[in-house]
């Protein structure tokens, strides 16, 4: 009996000192969060939630954890941080993120010249570059000089009903002169080195919007894991281009048209399962 005893304590003891020797018992991951949470809202001066971490997946090297935080006064923006192994670095995205959601509005008022319906969406890619920097009223000029390496991706995104014929077509040439003249005027306000993507939605993945943007993913790929899912087309066309440090178009008047031709199967069959074509 004597024994027994002692093994029903002797062993939780045990135990416990195991938990004690990695991490007072809280998992890494939990501990890795908490040092996010609290380096992040030092860093910035304002509250982030997290929305997942784990994994060496599309890090910068094995060393780091991997997360994903949401500021709290705006849970659409999703930022990438990571966080070595042993807590003492971190880097984190969301400078990018908010330059990109400041530019947001000013970017639609200029689209929406050209597409009344026009809803913008932009992300600045540094690639692996995480910035250092926590002025978040920064321009994106400013931010461009800093990381020069940096893509601007702004999606247009439209509602297609308005640009797609009952066949499926679209007014194509009336379309590219619209893009070639919205390509100066965002040169023209020095929004430079971007990637500049037209997404012509269904109107039922014109609603799911919002939705999309406050996933866990990007917009576009939200509407394409429904899109497999339901089997209903949410996505009808992508027309785009890159504009290069000095405004320049990358691509061809020709390849950009052929785009048009590349989805108009997607487009019918859009319209055949909304009653149409």
């Amino acid at each position: 009996m004597n024994n027994m005893i002692r093994k029903a304590v002797l062993v939780p003891m045990a135990f416990l000192t195991l938990f004690s020797l990695f991490g007072c018992g809280k998992p890494r991951d939990e501990r890795a969060a908490e040092e996010i949470l609290k380096s992040m809202q030092k860093k910035y001066g304002e509250e982030f939630v997290l929305d997942g971490i784990g994994g060496s997946w599309g890090t910068m090297n094995n060393n780091t954890l991997k997360a994903i935080v949401r500021p709290k006064n705006d849970p659409t923006l999703k930022v990438p941080v990571e966080i070595t192994k042993d807590f003492k670095q971190i880097y984190d995205q969301y400078l990018n993120q908010r330059v990109a959601r400041n530019e947001e509005p000013k970017i639609q008022e200029l689209a929406r010249k050209y597409w009344p319906d026009a809803r913008i969406d932009i992300a600045n890619d540094t690639r692996l570059t995480y910035p250092e920097e926590n002025d978040t009223s920064m321009s994106y000029t400013e931010f461009l000089k800093l990381y020069p390496m940096n893509t601007q991706l702004i999606s247009i995104y439209l509602d297609g009903s308005n640009y797609v014929d009952e066949q499926g077509s679209m007014d194509q040439e009336e379309e590219l002169d619209k893009y070639l003249e919205f390509a100066e005027l965002l040169t023209e306000h020095h929004y430079v080195s971007s990637t500049v993507t037209w997404v012509f939605l269904t109107p039922e993945g014109y609603k799911r919007l919002d939705e999309a943007r406050s996933s866990s993913s990007s917009v576009n790929v939200h509407l394409l894991n429904m899109e497999k899912k339901t089997g209903e087309i949410l996505i009808a066309t992508m027309v785009g281009y890159k504009l290069n440090a000095q405004g320049q178009i990358k691509e061809t008047r020709a390849e950009i048209n052929s785009y048009f031709d590349t989805w108009k199967e997607k487009r019918i069959e859009s319209l055949g399962q909304r009653g149409g074509a």
